[in-house]
């Protein structure tokens, strides 16, 4: 593992200088972030908008490319260093247009990625578009793709993909890219007999855990509201009225559309949450969004999960701590 600094000029290998190096990534959460100490000896001192690479054994082997966003250091002399990828400069504010039945979640983030120069990587097509333009004033990049991403996870439901495709952005090794969480299964087992040393379990209903989805909208032509809802009753019955609600701008809103969005809406949302972290030996091919087959004896899981977050940790041996979907 080494780790490069481009700085004053300058390309530096400071592996053996440091005494933490941490690699986060998490699922369509914005930029991934690098984080690392090390002792000042009155030479080196690194700056904002300095260039950290890590990579495993050479320059082609990228774990993480980035730029250096905070410096600090206190009366101790440890220099502390937080590095974003490229996705942090998603988080900028503009005038987006979206032009309906043309843009999709794949040429509105090439659209990102031209406007705010970013190296772009791999792109597929993306069968789901915008149904109508739309102006976004006041949204982040970041998160108009975001909103795309799960207006597609939505609304591409089919025999082959019953719960939607679903999209990860991500930097990776210095190119922004678009993948399906299909193409990222990776041919890797954690769990009590392969590479996890540590566990825990949750299964929720106090967090996005809706049977009741409610859609209102104020009709142009009577002026009065008007609402589409749908309801599990069985699950109503079993945990209370948990509703979602979302008041809709759209003012010539097609009413069948809107029944068929409650219905996709309570679909994504009413079922519990199951969360579980791994604690294990690190693997680099492990990022946020990948799957692998998680086998848990305790908790009955033997199945393959999605990574929600991973935090990789260099010193003094690689390890990782992962958070993924189980359901």
């Amino acid at each position: 593992m080494q780790l490069c600094v481009e700085t004053n000029g300058q390309i530096l290998e400071i592996s053996k200088l440091c005494s933490e190096i941490s690699w986060k990534d998490e699922l369509n959460n914005g930029a991934s972030v690098l984080e690392f100490s090390y002792l000042y000896d009155d030479e080196l001192m690194l700056q904002n908008g300095d260039v950290v690479r890590l990579t495993n054994s050479s320059e082609t082997d990228g774990i993480f490319f980035g730029t250096v966003f905070k410096v600090s250091m206190g009366e101790n002399r440890k220099v502390k260093i937080k590095a974003y990828d490229q996705l942090r400069y998603g988080k900028a504010k503009d005038i987006i247009t979206l032009k309906g039945g043309q843009d999709d979640v794949s040429t509105v983030t090439q659209a990102m990625c031209k406007f705010l120069n970013l190296k772009v990587g791999a792109m597929p097509a993306v069968a789901y578009k915008v149904p109508v333009d739309k102006v976004k004033y006041q949204d982040t990049w970041i998160d108009v793709i975001y909103g795309l991403i799960s207006d597609t996870l939505l609304n591409t439901k089919t025999v082959e993909a019953p719960q939607g495709i679903w999209y990860r952005l991500a930097d990776v090794y210095g190119e922004v890219r678009l993948d399906s969480l299909w193409d990222l299964q990776l041919p890797l087992v954690l769990g009590d007999s392969s590479l996890a040393y540590g566990y825990s379990w949750e299964k929720s209903i106090d967090d996005e855990f809706y049977n009741i989805v409610k859609l209102s909208w104020m009709d142009e032509t009577s002026g009065k509201a008007q609402t589409a809802q749908e309801s599990d009753q069985a699950s109503v019955n079993r945990y209370g009225n948990l509703q979602y609600y979302e008041h809709l701008s759209d003012k010539s809103a097609d009413v069948a559309k809107l029944q068929e969005k409650a219905k996709k809406l309570l679909q994504l949302y009413n079922h519990e949450k199951e969360t579980i972290k791994l604690s294990c030996l690190g693997d680099h091919s492990v990022r946020a969004g990948c799957s692998i087959f998680g086998s848990v004896d305790d908790i009955g899981l033997n199945r393959r999960v999605i990574v929600k977050s991973v935090t990789h940790k260099y010193l003094p041996v690689h390890t990782m701590e992962l958070e993924v979907i189980a359901g």
